[in-house]
């Protein structure tokens, strides 16, 4: 394959991965409410947890079992309604507990898709990295980690920008939390429904 085509379906995959709505989206929108910078905090953190798991899967593959997944889905689930509670209510900077990078760290490690996603699609672009070498993972990695801070780097500098607009703060708050709550009902149904099966 030519090197340009594979950086140019890396970017693409990537960053058709990243649009779609989830755990990190809501926390971005949320925290850019009050932090037109937070996009780029939060992307930071989960690089914390991509970036290894990437050369993982490039040197040694990486295993994960079915138990495993739903207790990572189980926490997971459980930490996500509890940020739509403090988004429902509010919470002010001074209040909040968990923000910025930390926030990317916890919400990808606690996240069994992103791991999943990894695992399949992930590991799928990162074999076809092998014909170029080390060159290739290298520039795997920049070009994922782009789409990643890009992306979560505008949403959070739109949401800062529209929560000058009156009444449109609380509404973003609301949408925010039930992003979390969906997911969170999402993952700990799946997981209760795994060991109870």
């Amino acid at each position: 394959m030519d090197f340009p085509l594979y950086l140019a379906m890396v970017f693409t995959i990537s960053l058709s991965g990243v649009l779609s709505p989830g755990p990190l989206f809501a926390a971005t929108l949320s925290e850019g409410l009050k932090n037109p910078f937070s996009g780029f905090k939060i992307s930071a953190g989960h690089a914390i947890v991509e970036i290894p798991l990437i050369i993982s899967l490039y040197f040694a593959g990486f295993h994960v079992t079915e138990n495993l997944k739903a207790v990572i889905a189980l926490v997971g689930g459980l930490f996500l309604l509890y940020l739509s509670y403090e988004e429902f209510k509010s919470k002010t900077d001074s209040e909040r507990k968990v923000r910025g990078t930390m926030t990317g760290i916890i919400l990808t490690a606690l996240n069994p898709y992103f791991i999943m996603w990894w695992l399949t699609v992930g590991f799928s672009l990162i074999s076809l990295s092998y014909e170029f070498g080390s060159i290739g993972l290298v520039l795997f990695v920049l070009v994922h980690e782009s789409a990643d801070f890009g992306w979560l780097g505008f949403v959070s500098f739109a949401s800062h920008r529209l929560s000058k607009y009156a009444g449109l703060k609380r509404k973003l708050e609301i949408f925010s939390a039930s992003i979390f709550a969906i997911f969170g009902v999402y993952f700990v149904t799946n997981s209760v429904l795994y060991f109870i099966s």
